[in-house]
């Protein structure tokens, strides 16, 4: 049977609950039982003193027949006195055993006196016996002056009393049962209301609701603080889906253009016979604009790679001298068609944990996007150094710089400024850049003064192994 929650902690409370409530009411029940039994061994036990102590008095005072016309007195009126549900009984024997005086529950009887006491190992004995009523009777036995006393009274009262424990136990523990299963149903459901709200609120979250908030008490508990994770989970769930739905829309708007491009060139080509000079210029533009959709392609596809982060297996150390060396050669000749000067001074021996396609690639499109918008007669300057447990990849450049209203925004995807429209490319170099940063622990930060060129600076932690 499938169960709530509230239900089986119900459960469970109440079980623990029976468990200690019955424990608890077997050791009670057993110590009021010894508790009573004892008050009944101890009547018996303190008529028997008075009867032998004043025996004793007597016997010193009074012959042998005076003492035992007294003592038939005395415990007939003893036996009057007491009150009747006790049946008591007195009875006094000679040393031999056989009764001399009795009277109560006990006249008539012949009640052996225990072997032990008959040879004086003993001054006092305890017992049960039967004499013939519902319930047995404690007797006491003592020695006294010239034969033995016996005090007897019936454990009726007693066991009643007994009874009446144990009749109280057996109905009052089942209703506590019963009674703290209640409460604690109601408990629980008072402290599942919450999860409850949470499970009513993450039912109304879907693809079209992303905005739907888990409510809060404001008490700061467990339930609180899930409740809190779980929107901040949300929050970024929902800035996954903007971002995802912005990329979609700027990826088509993006493609459209080269595509609109090939198709029309086509249709022109279709439209009419041209010589096969006409056909091979045609054929190569459209191949250049195939490139450029090409590429732009590849970019998405490795911004896509570059989010989900790197596996452990595609870590290695990476020396980024050498890298960065291989990188200004690659890029030196294209810099001086255009009369831009790529300097860059001997680089420190430091190495960083990554992937070593990956950081090409980081580190080729800043130093692309440096020769792409720089002038002739501008500079772009590389530079590695290592700043306690990171390494910092800077690359400046003397170019037009980036507007301060479009810093901020340089690093979003298909983001072009206003400066850039026209030139070759989708616009996200720089966004694929910051996310490699971001699979290597590291991060990217961009500074710039309009006319005086930009600074892009890469930090990376240090190898482990270094």
């Amino acid at each position: 049977m499938r169960l709530s929650i509230g239900a089986r902690w119900t459960l469970r409370y109440a079980g623990a609950l029976a468990i200690s409530l019955g424990l608890f009411a077997a050791v009670l029940y057993a110590a009021v039982s010894r508790r009573i039994n004892r008050e009944a061994h101890l009547v018996t036990e303190i008529h028997a003193s008075e009867l032998l102590e004043s025996l004793r008095s007597q016997s010193q005072e009074h012959g042998r027949e005076q003492v035992l016309a007294w003592l038939q007195q005395r415990i007939e009126y003893t036996v009057r006195q007491s009150a009747p549900d006790l049946d008591l009984g007195i009875q006094y024997t000679d040393e031999h055993g056989a009764p001399v005086a009795s009277a109560g529950s006990l006249a008539g009887e012949a009640l052996p006196i225990p072997q032990d006491l008959l040879r004086g190992q003993r001054r006092s004995a305890l017992r049960a016996v039967n004499l013939g009523s519902e319930h047995a009777h404690v007797v006491s036995v003592v020695a006294a002056p010239g034969g033995f006393l016996q005090v007897a009274i019936d454990t009726r009262r007693y066991a009643e009393n007994v009874a009446f424990v144990r009749d109280v136990i057996q109905i009052a523990l089942p209703l506590t049962i019963l009674f703290t299963a209640g409460v604690g149903w109601l408990l629980a459901r008072g402290a599942l209301a919450p999860i409850q709200r949470i499970n009513q609120a993450a039912r109304r979250i879907s693809g079209s609701n992303l905005h739907e908030e888990i409510p809060t008490s404001g008490s700061g508990d467990e339930l609180d603080q899930l409740a809190e994770t779980l929107n901040e989970m949300m929050a970024r769930i929902r800035e996954g889906v903007d971002r995802m739905r912005r990329f979609n829309a700027n990826a088509a708007h993006e493609l459209r253009t080269p595509l609109s491009r090939i198709c029309g060139r086509v249709e022109s080509i279709l439209q009419r016979p041209r010589r096969d000079d006409e056909y091979r210029e045609a054929l190569q533009q459209v191949l250049s604009e195939a490139h450029e959709l090409a590429a732009g392609v590849n970019a998405m596809l490795r911004l896509s790679q570059s989010e989900s982060g790197l596996s452990r297996e595609q870590r290695q150390r990476v020396e980024l001298g050498p890298l960065l060396e291989t990188l200004v050669e690659f890029f030196q000749p294209f810099a001086e068609e255009r009369g831009i000067t790529i300097e860059a001074a001997s680089f420190a021996p430091v190495a960083v944990d990554g992937d070593g396609s990956w950081l090409r690639q980081l580190f080729s499109n800043l130093v692309d996007n440096a020769v792409k918008y720089c002038e002739p007669g501008d500079r772009i300057r590389v530079e590695l150094r290592r700043v306690g447990d990171e390494v910092c990849v800077s690359v400046a450049d003397d170019g037009p710089g980036i507007p301060v209203e479009e810093l901020l925004e340089v690093f979003e995807r298909f983001e072009r400024g206003a400066g850039q429209q026209g030139r070759p490319g989708f616009g996200l170099g720089l966004a694929l850049a910051r996310e490699i940063a971001r699979a290597h622990g590291g991060r990217i930060d961009a500074t710039s003064k309009p006319g005086q060129g930009a600074t892009f600076a890469v930090w990376l932690p240090v190898s482990a192994h270094a």
